[in-house]
């Protein structure tokens, strides 16, 4: 056995086509590691470091799989005299090959090396898949060389086999775990870090340092990615189109003029929005299309879409009556809402004062009269609730997307329309008021003081997803 350095080195090792690459890039948070359903993707060792703020806090080395387990056991075992020997028998089987370049064992060479060099090891199996006597070459070998050593069962498709897989495993690996990188949150990436602890005790407290400052940076990432949801959603809603009429013009004109820069630029900051948090929660990979998250994702501006929101008219009334009644609402809430929010806000609050038309044309849109030529004529800013939490509803929907989604995660990005409804539904009623009156204001700019306002209800509305799935 090689002595590990201070500072923790895995090398993911195993099969072929088992989600090695995969859990390399949900551990060190890297989008640019090689995933591929092809065998063979990955050729080459290469090590992905965790860092935070600048700071390497373990590194994780992809490695190709095992192509000739048995043959390599066999050498092994024709040159290894004891098992005091072991380690060694290993190390010269890797330096023979080593200097052959058309060596047929390139890849156990690959593989094998960085253990040699230290790394722990994490041993990939596939959950879905029975187990097989021909994997026990593999994880002889890798207990040959002595080195601490975990293994992980990926359930690729499914967890058929799990069980089986963990009977076997536990002869040969002092820690075994179950560990999906696709869906993987937080939590379990972080018990996955208590697991790498048990391996090597000298690497404990650095690991134990690691899964502290990751608490306290993925709560640092949500409070960003809330409070630029916040800055977006007033930069949307105060923004205000203008043009200047001309000495000549056509009125139809000059209003489908106005409409399209006042949209499109609304559109551009909600596409900015997504790109920054993509890159905020190291996403910059992700696939999207063509600004959206795949052909039906909704136009901001289709109206025939907004029902995903869980908008209607009846909802929008009682949410507009309840806020724009400010001095009543609070009085009502010290009472317990048991008058104006009773009828006003039960049966969820996201829907429509106008018709789903008026809501579709932007403020001060409709050119009335004729304008004299020099005058300026402006779009914005938004007023209506309804297209308020259409913005709103649209830019949550991303943050909870991102927020959840892994790194090894490569398929087009989706969001899921969790309707406004169903999350206002598990806020408190003083909450959901609260929050409308804030919006209210949101067209006139809001200070520091109601963003950070804003922020955690962003928070809290995730979270109220979450609650509702």
């Amino acid at each position: 056995m090689v002595e590990p350095a201070q500072q923790p080195v895995f090398a993911v090792v195993g099969h072929p086509n088992k989600g090695k690459s995969s859990i390399v890039a949900t551990l060190t948070r890297q989008d640019a590691v090689k995933i591929s359903e092809i065998s063979g993707t990955t050729t080459n060792a290469q090590q992905f470091n965790l860092n935070i703020d600048g700071y390497t806090h373990y590194s994780l080395v992809d490695t190709p799989g095992f192509q000739r387990p048995r043959q390599v056991l066999a050498w092994l075992q024709q040159h290894g005299a004891n098992a005091a020997e072991r380690s060694q028998t290993v190390a010269a089987f890797v330096a023979q090959e080593s200097n052959q370049p058309d060596s047929k064992f390139r890849d156990e060479v690959e593989l094998l090396q960085p253990i040699l060099d230290g790394a722990g090891i994490i041993y990939v199996v596939d959950g879905s898949l029975p187990y097989s006597p021909e994997f026990e070459a593999e994880m002889t070998i890798l207990q040959w060389t002595g080195n601490p050593r975990m293994a992980l069962i990926n359930p690729i498709g499914g967890e058929a086999y799990v069980a089986e897989w963990q009977k076997a495993l536990s002869q040969y690996f002092s820690v075994v775990r179950v560990f999906n990188p696709l869906t993987a949150d937080h939590q379990k990436q972080l018990l996955i870090l208590s697991a790498f602890a048990e391996l090597y005790e000298p690497w404990r407290p650095a690991i134990e340092a690691t899964i502290k400052t990751l608490r306290g940076y993925f709560q640092q990432l949500e409070r960003q990615g809330a409070f630029m949801v916040a800055e977006q959603v007033q930069q949307m809603v105060s923004y205000v189109a203008e043009i200047k009429v001309p000495a000549a013009f056509v009125r139809e004109q000059l209003q489908q003029k106005l409409k399209g820069d006042y949209q499109n630029r609304l559109r551009k900051i909600e596409a900015t929005l997504q790109r920054q948090l993509q890159v905020l929660f190291a996403h910059p990979e992700m696939k999207t299309h063509a600004e959206k998250l795949n052909l039906d994702y909704p136009d901001l501006f289709d109206s025939s879409h907004w029902y995903l929101y869980g908008l209607d008219r009846q909802k929008i009334v009682t949410l507009s009556a309840s806020a724009g009644a400010a001095a009543g609402a609070v009085v009502d809430i010290g009472l317990g809402g048991s008058s104006l929010l009773a009828g006003a806000l039960i049966g969820g609050l996201l829907s429509g004062a106008a018709s789903l038309y008026a809501t579709a044309n932007p403020e001060k849109l409709n050119i009335n009269g004729l304008p004299i030529a020099g005058e300026t004529v402006t779009a914005g800013p938004m007023k209506e609730l309804t297209l308020i939490f259409v913005v709103l509803g649209r830019a949550i929907d991303f943050l909870d997307m991102i927020l959840h989604r892994t790194h090894a995660d490569r398929s087009l990005a989706e969001v899921s329309t969790t309707t406004f409804t169903k999350r206002l539904e598990n806020l408190s009623k003083t909450d959901q008021v609260q929050l409308t009156r804030l919006l209210q204001k949101a067209h006139k700019g809001l200070d520091e003081s109601e963003l950070v306002k804003l922020r955690d209800w962003v928070l809290q509305l995730c979270k109220a997803g979450e609650q509702s799935e």
